[in-house]
């Protein structure tokens, strides 16, 4: 009789080892992810782990290149991976390999490429292509990742600015073992580019900067599940928590744009602070520059989150057509547009005035006079290329007046755009000398600008709004900016200000998230709810004719 309940027991015995082993196998989760999302996946998988009660193996690996813990080569091994986390163009290599679960795929962040240097040194000048190609010829050694970011850096940018021989010797490719940061805190190079994500978290460091427009370059970090993972509902549990809008501010904070908050703010909730509000710099495609939206879903964000206008800005051609259309599309919100008198519509042409003021449905009401290709512009970037200038010793030129003339007659909106502080000025005189009812002088503060706070109530005196821009307020040099604008905008009056987003670049938040963002770091700096109000609704209102409310 014993030996018989003892023939009974041990395959029952057996039979539930093997179910809690199968049951401990199904509450764990392998993971690999490479160095741009690390930081934000070692802060979001303890809750993950606390929520679901899954235990999530993690190991880290590059998105491509030679060593062996590259996430490529670990599947290339047959290591046992459920979900793999690394940069949208290794992940597109391995599914044309047919290695990932088609339909798996859920891009998670928009990560920007930057510049550090050790703690101490002194920050060069990248602030345009040309001035980082200088510091790159300059620079006694540089370092880049063998993953996403070097590979783009060394096969792409550096050929594109006709510089990679002449750096080849000084370069150093720092493997994924170790952060490129590593390296430059110890002194190993004397610049280094990784992704911000992965050069945050490093000590003895200081960020310069992201990469210039022109040379950036915007890396999706997406994750997908592995063919023959063996947790794969696990998998898509946890890719369903690093999307979800509710993780985005741990995100952010580590240097990354989360993908998922994306369209939940500007489709969803709605953003109270923007209720009524109008943003007159809105960039959006299309455009020969990348853009996060195009001009429809720029109108649609706006409108949903209850603001009252939008003004579609182009460097480069009228947005004036662009603004008709767009309006006609999404009913209810106004949308304007304007021509900035860069070279491809002829420099100080006041012809480009009229056909714009002539244009279907009367949408054109700015008239930038000349930014990407203005005088100041160009010399400030320390370019060696053709220029519109808007005056000559001292004296506006005959064609500034004309277009000026044009403005007045038309009832348009003078805004002075990239040209010098003392040529803002005298556009500002002039403009009220023939007449000109509305003058907004451009991002005043922002490069290459500069306007003093003495300047800025010198245009403020003279009749002239003075617009601040808030940008990506989550860059390296956002708090410092915020609190330089909210002091100049204290010693300049709010009656006297505009706020708007200046947004619209690929890689930096949505023209609707960043404004509201911008307006909460100015009221976080001591402005009134009045005070905002009057610079996002009343003043833009009052520079583009509308009614007041």
């Amino acid at each position: 009789m014993n030996e018989t309940i003892r023939s009974v027991r041990t395959p029952v015995l057996v039979a539930i080892a093997l179910l809690v082993a199968i049951a401990a196998s199904a509450q764990e989760v392998h993971v690999v992810t490479s160095g741009g999302f690390t930081e934000a996946y070692k802060q979001l998988v303890p809750q993950f782990e606390r929520d679901t009660h899954i235990h999530v193996v993690s190991a880290f690996g590059a998105s491509m290149g030679a060593t062996p813990d590259a996430i490529p080569n670990r599947l290339s091994r047959g290591e046992p991976i459920d979900v793999i986390i690394l940069a949208a163009p290794g992940l597109e290599e391995l599914t044309k390999q047919g290695k990932i679960e088609p339909g798996s795929r859920v891009d998670l962040v928009r990560s920007l490429i930057a510049m550090a240097v050790r703690t101490g040194a002194p920050k060069p000048d990248i602030s345009t292509v040309d001035a980082l190609k200088r510091t790159l010829l300059q620079a006694k050694s540089i370092g880049s990742s063998d993953s996403a970011s070097g590979v783009y850096l060394r096969t792409v940018l550096f050929p594109r600015m006709g510089i990679a021989e002449a750096i080849k010797s000084k370069s150093k490719v720092v493997e994924a073992y170790e952060r490129v940061g590593d390296a430059v805190a110890r002194g190993d190079v004397e610049v280094g580019f990784q992704q911000v994500s992965e050069l945050k978290p490093v000590p003895g460091i200081t960020i310069v900067a992201p990469l210039p427009e022109g040379a950036q370059q915007v890396t999706i970090f997406a994750a997908a599940i592995p063919k023959g993972a063996k947790n794969a509902a696990a998998a898509k549990r946890l890719i369903q928590f690093l999307s979800s809008p509710a993780v985005a501010a741990v995100v952010r904070e580590t240097g990354l744009e989360p993908i998922a908050q994306a369209p939940q703010s500007a489709a969803a909730s709605g953003n109270t602070v923007l209720r009524g509000a109008i943003d007159i710099h809105v960039h959006a495609e299309p455009d020969s520059r990348p853009r996060s939206v195009d001009a429809i879903e720029a109108v649609q964000q706006a409108k949903a989150n209850g603001m009252r206008a939008i003004v579609l800005k182009n460097h480069y051609e009228y947005t004036s057509g662009l603004a008709y259309i767009a309006g006609k599309q999404v009913p209810g919100i106004d949308v304007f547009g304007g021509v900035d008198l860069n070279l491809t519509v002829g420099g100080m042409n006041p012809a480009a005035v009229e056909y714009m003021a002539a244009t279907t449905g009367a949408r054109g009401k700015l008239v930038w006079m000349s930014t990407f290709d203005a005088e100041n512009q160009v010399r400030f970037s320390k370019e060696n290329r053709p220029f519109v200038s808007v005056s000559k010793n001292g004296e506006l030129l005959p064609a500034t007046k004309a277009v000026i003339a044009a403005i007045a007659k038309h009832g348009l909106v003078l805004a002075t755009g990239h040209v010098s502080p003392e040529e803002g000025l005298m556009l500002v005189r002039e403009g009220k000398r023939q007449g000109v009812q509305h003058i907004v002088v451009t991002h005043a503060m922002n490069d290459p600008i500069r306007m003093t706070v003495p300047q800025m109530q010198e245009a403020a005196k003279l009749g002239a709004f003075v617009e601040f821009v808030g940008g990506n307020i989550g860059d390296a040099d956002g708090k410092g900016r915020m609190d330089r604008f909210g002091d100049a905008i204290k010693k300049i009056g709010p009656e006297f200000c505009i706020l708007s987003s200046d947004l619209g670049q690929k890689g930096n938040p949505l023209p609707t998230d960043g404004f509201a963002a911008f307006l909460g770091a100015m009221k976080a700096r001591g402005l009134t709810e009045q005070d905002i109000d009057r610079m996002a609704r009343r003043n833009p209102a009052q520079l583009l004719g509308l009614p007041p409310r």
